[in-house]
């Protein structure tokens, strides 16, 4: 791997190595043998470990000479606080080890067979298993790592949050945002987002939600935020609030009609909920809610019919422009 200067071409080496250990792994896969699939499999699984675990090294060698070139030297820093590579290597991210977690995708091939799944619709069903278990233990390895460099260094006090596309809403939202380091870096699988350091005198440049949205074409946001969400966004709507609108996304009833609403940010301390006049306890909510729903954007959007207009102050209303 090249030597990364800045945040950006760190999480794109990494992106990279986990790309590539994957299509190696899906080399693998391709000479299973259909007749003889656990025997088979279990043959092949020391040349996988073999790859998975020199790209794990690989993932975290990197670690230190990306803070090296980023930061320089930290003078507070022990000399017996480096990291080494090789303990984050054969392990997988929840603790396990590789061999347990690589097994998994016969498992779901068999799993599909015993379920009446064609052998090409299991065998692809197990190809791509493995692609997003690659991937993820290879960008966690990576995150590990980064990690603890940083908190061996005591220069460095929090981090930022690195999101490049191709990249999901949830993750975009995230952009730039800063964390302590004892905070656990949120992530789904396959997630590629990697972490800059934060020292008092050195603050990371990197892409904001907006930027990044900014930086996307119409089909990429379509495909991340669905079209009411990317409509909302273009009439001036908060790209956080949108998007986190959805984690508590529900159907009500109200005047005899089905609406599309959200539970989030309906509490006296949501924005939402700060400018309701009227509260409500439900049984097994610890805080009161609005009384009124929150609409989700899909819903503001239909009940406008058209009229951008109505469907901005409708937004306002409910706290999607801020």
């Amino acid at each position: 791997m090249s030597q990364p200067a800045s945040p950006r071409q760190h999480q794109e080496e990494r992106a990279r190595l986990a790309m590539a250990t994957a299509r190696a792994a899906g080399k693998l896969w391709r000479r299973l043998d259909r007749d003889d699939m656990r025997s088979s499999w279990e043959q092949l699984l020391p040349e996988l470990l073999l790859i998975v675990t020199g790209a794990q090294r690989a993932a975290a060698s990197s670690t230190d000479p990306y803070l090296q070139r980023l930061l320089g030297d930290d003078p507070d820093r022990a000399e017996s606080d480096q990291l080494d590579p090789q303990a984050l290597a054969g392990t997988a991210p929840d603790g396990r080890s590789l061999v347990s977690l690589l097994m998994y995708p016969l498992w779901a091939t068999l799993g599909a067979l015993a379920r009446g799944a064609s052998v090409a619709f299991a065998w692809a069903s197990g190809a791509a298993v493995l692609d997003l278990l690659i991937r993820t233990v290879i960008a966690d390895t990576g995150r590990a790592a980064d990690l603890i460099g940083m908190i061996v260094r005591p220069a460095i006090t929090s981090y930022v949050r690195v999101v490049e596309l191709p990249a999901c809403a949830r993750c975009i939202v995230l952009a730039s945002r800063e964390y302590t380091l004892t905070t656990g870096f949120q992530r789904h699988p396959r997630c590629d987002c990697t972490m800059a350091p934060v020292t008092r005198t050195f603050t990371p440049t990197v892409t904001s939600a907006k930027q990044v949205f900014a930086q996307m074409t119409d089909a990429q946001r379509h495909k991340a935020f669905g079209a009411a969400t990317v409509k909302a966004i273009g009439d001036g709507a908060d790209i956080e609030q949108v998007v986190n609108a959805r984690r508590g996304m529900t159907t009500a009833t109200y005047y005899r009609r089905t609406v599309q609403t959200t539970t989030e940010g309906i509490t006296r301390r949501g924005i939402a909920g700060s400018r309701s006049k009227k509260f409500q306890r439900v049984a097994g909510n610890r805080y009161s809610t609005a009384k009124s729903p929150r609409l989700m954007p899909e819903e503001i959007y239909r009940l406008a019919e058209g009229d951008r207009e109505h469907a901005i102050r409708l937004l306002r209303r409910h706290a999607y422009i801020v």
